[in-house]
C-alpha cells in the first residue's frame, strides 16, 4: 500500500535565521527548499510530489511568483504536481503559504503517471490535470472551462456542472470513475453557490454514496472565477 506525506502551511523562513525571508521571489523559493529538506527527511523527494495547494494575499501579484519558481523546480514544460491556488484573507504578515502532499518512495511503486486527456481544456498555469499514482488518482481544482475554448462557462450552474464535468472527464481518462472519489475539496468565492454544488454534485453521483467534502469559503480564485473543486480517488 502506498503512504503519502503531507506538509502543511508551509512559508518561507529561512531555517537558519527562523525569520522570513524579505524578497517575494526569494521567499517562495525558500518555501520549495523548505518543502524539499522536509520531504526527504521523511523519506519522500520533490519528484513525488503529487498535490500542492497555495494560498496567497493578492492572486494578481502572487501568483506569477508561484509559476516562476515552480518552473525553476519541475522545469520550463513539467510535468508539474495537480495544484490549487486560492486567495486568502488570514495570512496575516505574510503573503503566501504552501500545503503539500508527496507520495513515500518505495522499491515496488510505479512511476508516478500523468493524466492528459486530448478532450480536456489547456491548464491555465505550473499544474496538471491529474496524476495517477499506483491506488490513487489526484485531480487538481477543476473550474468550469471548456474544453472546446479554453474559456470559462458562463452563467453560475453551467459553470459548476462544467467543473465537475472536467474532473469526470479526467478521472476517466486515469481508467477511474467519479464515484471512487474518496474525498473531495471545494473551493468558493461565496456560499450562495453551495447550492448549486450540491445539487449537481447529487446529480452526478446518482444514488452512489457521496464521498466526504471540505467547503472552504475563499477571498478569490484565478480569473474571479468562483468555484473550484479538487478530488482524490481510489483506484479500484
Amino acid at each position: 500500500m502506498e503512504e503519502f506525506l503531507t506538509l502543511n502551511n508551509q512559508r518561507g523562513i529561512d531555517p537558519i535565521t527562523n525569520l522570513l525571508i524579505e524578497d517575494p521571489l526569494q521567499r517562495v523559493r525558500q518555501i520549495f527548499r523548505n518543502l524539499e529538506n522536509f520531504a526527504q527527511e521523511a523519506g519522500s523527494n520533490l519528484a513525488e510530489t503529487i498535490r500542492l495547494v497555495v494560498m496567497v494575499s493578492d492572486m494578481t501579484r502572487d501568483r506569477p511568483l508561484i509559476n516562476e519558481v515552480q518552473k525553476e523546480v519541475w522545469g520550463e514544460e513539467g510535468p508539474f504536481p495537480c495544484r490549487t491556488i486560492i486567495q486568502v484573507d488570514y495570512l496575516a504578515d505574510d503573503f503566501v503559504e504552501i500545503d503539500g502532499v508527496f507520495r513515500m518512495v518505495s522499491e515496488n511503486r510505479s512511476a508516478i503517471e500523468f493524466i492528459k486527456p486530448e478532450q480536456s481544456f489547456t491548464p491555465t498555469g505550473t499544474w496538471s490535470l491529474g496524476i495517477k499514482t499506483d491506488t490513487h488518482i489526484f485531480v487538481s481544482g477543476m473550474r468550469g472551462i471548456n474544453p472546446e475554448t479554453d474559456s470559462l462557462v458562463i452563467g453560475e450552474a453551467p459553470r459548476v456542472r462544467q467543473a465537475f464535468r472536467n474532473m469526470k472527464t479526467i478521472i476517466e481518462a486515469g481508467g477511474g470513475k467519479v464515484t471512487d472519489a474518496i474525498g473531495l475539496v471545494i473551493y468558493a468565492t461565496d456560499e450562495k453557490y453551495l447550492e448549486i454544488i450540491e445539487m449537481l454534485q447529487k446529480d452526478m453521483w446518482g444514488e452512489t454514496p457521496l464521498p466526504p467534502v471540505t467547503i472552504n469559503i475563499v477571498t478569490a480564485l484565478n480569473d474571479n472565477d468562483i468555484v473550484e473543486i479538487e478530488g482524490t480517488f481510489i483506484r479500484t
